[in-house]
This record gives C-alpha cells, structure tokens and sequence, in this order.
C-alpha cells in the first residue's frame, strides 16, 4: 500500500459522509482489517477521525508540504458503488493536496493488474472464507512468501512481528493465547497504517413474508434450507 504511518490520509476521508453517499447509508465504517465476525474488541477499533488539518500536517511533516500525484486502480463492476467510491476517496484526498488519477476498469482486467502489483494505489474488498481473523492476517497482514502468504498484501507491507504472529495464531488451540495474538497483530497493523479501512458493505437481502431465512455472514444461500 502506499501511505505507510506518518502521513496518514485516512484522516482526510469523511467516513459518515462516505457512508451516506456511497452506501446509501447501508454500511459501518472499517476500523480494521478484520470484520466483526472475524473479531471485535474495542482496544483496536480507535476511530480514524476525520480531520483533513491534522491529515495536511503529517504530509508536510512526512516532506510533501505540496501534496503529491498518484494513480488509483479500481474495478468499476465488483463492490457495491466501486467506481464512485474511488472517486469519493480521489475528492477526499484532494482537499489535503493528494491528487488522484483515477482508472476504473473492469474486474476481469483489474485483478490481474493489481495481483502482478502493476499498481501504486488500489482499493479492495476482503471477506475470509474461514470467517476467521487468521485468514485476513495470513492473505493480508504477512509478508508475500510462499503457499499463498501475503498474496493480497499488494503494497509488499512487512512487519516481522506480524508474520510470526499470523504463524502463531494458525496453530494455537487456547482461545485466550489466541485472541491475545489477534489483538496484536490487528493493532501492529493499525498503528503502522498499513491499510486505509474504509467501510463494510452491507448484505441486502429480499424475500417474501411467508419465508423464512438465516442470513449467513458469508452471503451464501444455502438452498437446502
């Protein structure tokens, strides 16, 4: 990812309006790079508060007193609103100097870009197959290695401590010892700005009165029910 700690623009994102607009208003903020039924614990969702003075400020402290220029990758056909959620972000950013050139395409030609990482900037959705935080500290958080490590850590992000964590927290049994690896790691994560979260796209379903239905966290209908 681009931005690292010490500029960080995700100060320069209004996420309630974000929210409002782009999501028409069906969605939370993403204060981590985990989802709720991944894990949830207060200690590590500190609200990136929207402050575009402060946002100004870490740029000139990092040496871009002028902003900067870069290009923005997005698929136009994958998440709800993707393309203008780009452009939401470019707007964003534009008020603390960073101007966006934004290329929204298609998903067919996108991936393929950004997993051969033919790209600076880029947004992307992650839901773990495992419902598990360990798949999103695995694919996400670790250093790119080998057996699929790190292999949507586009940005090449690495922290030592983080990988020996993402190992731990794969074999561990004792719940407590886990989730105490998972608070780390997500915080490590957080702190260091690795990502700019944005926000969890809500699962709108629709069905008649006379039906009955579970709505499973992985969005999957299970017909046999």
């Amino acid at each position: 990812m681009l931005f690292r700690s010490g500029a960080d623009p995700g100060l320069a994102i209004d996420r309630d309006e974000f929210i409002k607009v782009m999501a028409e208003g069906d969605g939370q903020w993403r204060l981590t790079g985990s989802r709720p039924t991944d894990w949830t614990d207060a200690e590590v969702k500190q609200l990136l508060k929207y402050d575009p003075a402060a946002a100004k400020q870490m740029l000139a402290e990092a040496g871009y007193p002028n902003g900067f220029e870069v290009k923005m990758n997005c698929p136009n056909d994958r998440y709800v609103n993707d393309a203008e959620i780009c452009q939401a972000v470019a707007a964003n950013l534009s008020r603390i100097g960073v101007k966006i050139i934004s290329e929204a395409e298609t998903k067919g030609t996108y991936f393929p870009k950004i997993l051969r990482r033919d790209t600076s900037f880029y947004m992307l959705g992650w839901t773990s197959s495992t419902v598990d935080a360990h798949n999103v500290l695995y694919t996400i958080m670790s250093t790119p290695g080998e057996g699929g490590l790190g292999q949507f850590n586009l940005g090449a992000y690495s922290n030592k401590r983080i990988d020996e964590l993402a190992t731990a927290v794969g074999s561990e049994t004792d719940d407590k010892k886990r989730n105490a690896m998972i608070r780390e790691a997500i915080k490590l994560h957080q702190d260091e700005v690795a990502h700019i979260p944005l926000h969890q796209q809500a699962l709108l379903w629709g069905m008649k009165k006379n039906i009955e239905l579970v709505q499973w966290p992985d969005n999957i209908m299970h017909w046999k029910y």
